[in-house]
């Protein structure tokens, strides 16, 4: 299986690399109260001190962030294949990378599926659920640290690239800095970034995903727009130079 299509809960990141080779994404926002004392523990400016988590802490972290990860694909698997019928969206998981591909596209393009203002109003149910995901992801970074040692962190930052409306420079700094003290691998770190980026038409930094060939039918390498930039930028996250064929 190529690269840009590996196997992760539910097949998450087919979305994810779609919307980066799409380059559109869907921004619509449901206005949400937060918490008040939640905001704080996110935004607030006073360093903060990890603290190092129970067992049992960690379990309740992970059965949370896990029923999460589970709300965040609640609509996505209808609004990516155009469906709504559950039995269909099951046969459509199991085409080939190709065929999941040009189903995707035609989606997009409003050529097959449902129409567009059924999308919309999976958008307008999906969109809150987000944003509150990020807040709690964010909340429980600031207060144990990144997640990595009682569930995956790829689970972690699919949920951040989520809400690329809520990503600023304060919290790219404060993931940054769960780079530097090992708690965020730097892989996902430049998954997260590239995707904010993309989703503004900006070329990504560290370009840690492939592209897909619609007409072969398989991923390919992309060549940076500043390969010196981009190798300088990986090597500050500890991510390998990449190599240009000549």
């Amino acid at each position: 299986m190529s690269k840009i299509f590996y196997n992760v809960l539910l097949s998450e990141h087919y979305f994810i690399i779609f919307e980066r080779l799409r380059h559109k994404t869907h921004c619509m926002i449901k206005l949400i109260i937060v918490p008040f004392l939640l905001c704080a523990t996110i935004y607030c400016n006073a360093q903060v001190t990890h603290v190092k988590p129970s067992k049992s802490q960690r379990d309740s972290l992970r059965n949370e962030l896990e029923a999460m990860l589970a709300n965040d694909q609640k609509y996505r698997w209808m609004i990516m294949y155009g469906e709504l019928d559950e039995k269909k969206l099951a046969e459509y998981k199991q085409m080939d990378e190709a065929q999941k591909f040009k189903r995707m596209t035609d989606v997009q393009d409003g050529k097959v599926g449902i129409t567009q203002a059924q999308k919309d109003s999976l958008w307008r149910l999906q969109s809150p659920i987000d944003s509150r995901n990020f807040i709690t992801v964010m909340a429980i970074t600031k207060r144990f640290g990144f997640p990595n040692k009682y569930i995956e962190p790829y689970k972690v930052s699919t949920m951040i690239q989520h809400s690329p409306q809520m990503m600023n420079d304060k919290i790219f700094n404060e993931l940054m800095g769960e780079v530097d003290n090992g708690n965020l691998p730097g892989f996902e770190y430049a998954n997260i970034y590239d995707t904010y980026r993309m989703g503004k038409h900006l070329p990504p930094l560290y370009y840690t995903e492939e592209a897909f060939d619609e007409v072969a039918g398989e991923s390919k390498d992309v060549i940076p727009a500043n390969i010196d930039e981009t190798n300088k930028a990986r090597k500050a996250i500890g991510l390998k130079p990449l190599k240009v064929a000549h």
